[in-house]
């Protein structure tokens, strides 16, 4: 996704992009409808221009537990700065990205697909009360139940409870 300095200098108000998934590299991450929006706004800046709003999306997601498609809406906010001042940009600070007054554009996309990237969750499930698959027979818990549990006893743990009491 490029903006054109020309743009910047408007100072862009709450303005919808659609970005297609395939100019973000998202690797496995599969977005429903190939593509997530984002409603950005531009402001000036110390030396540059602050360039914000919210990344939304919907992905396509396997559950950690039981391995069952869902789809999940994303939602995490764009917030950054762009600026040819080497005082803030050498503030180790991620938050800011160079932008020479020489350029004609910026392209947001590598900056887009870290954002996205970084605020997934670590663990996907479905949903809270997910049961996942049985460890013996690999039968999806939320939709059938299996004999395997009752049957079998872990007796790896009987030493610890033997302490607690």
């Amino acid at each position: 996704m490029r903006l054109f300095r020309s743009d910047l200098e408007k100072l862009i108000f709450n303005q919808l992009f659609e970005i297609s998934a395939d100019s973000l590299d998202l690797n496995e991450d599969q977005l429903v409808g190939g593509k997530l929006t984002c409603t950005l706004s531009v402001e000036h800046a110390n030396n540059g221009y602050r360039v914000h709003g919210p990344l939304k999306a919907t992905f396509l997601e396997k559950c950690d537990r039981c391995l069952f498609e869902y789809k999940k809406g994303h939602e995490t906010l764009l917030d950054v700065i762009l600026t040819d001042n080497d005082e803030l940009i050498n503030s180790n600070n991620i938050d800011i990205i160079r932008f020479a007054k020489s350029e004609e554009f910026i392209d947001l996309s590598p900056i887009i697909h870290d954002v996205i990237l970084l605020t997934k969750p670590f663990k996907r499930i479905c949903n809270e009360s997910c049961m996942g698959l049985c460890p013996h027979c690999g039968i999806n818990l939320n939709k059938s139940t299996c004999s395997c549990a009752l049957t079998e006893k872990d007796s790896r743990w009987d030493t610890l409870k033997d302490l607690k009491n």
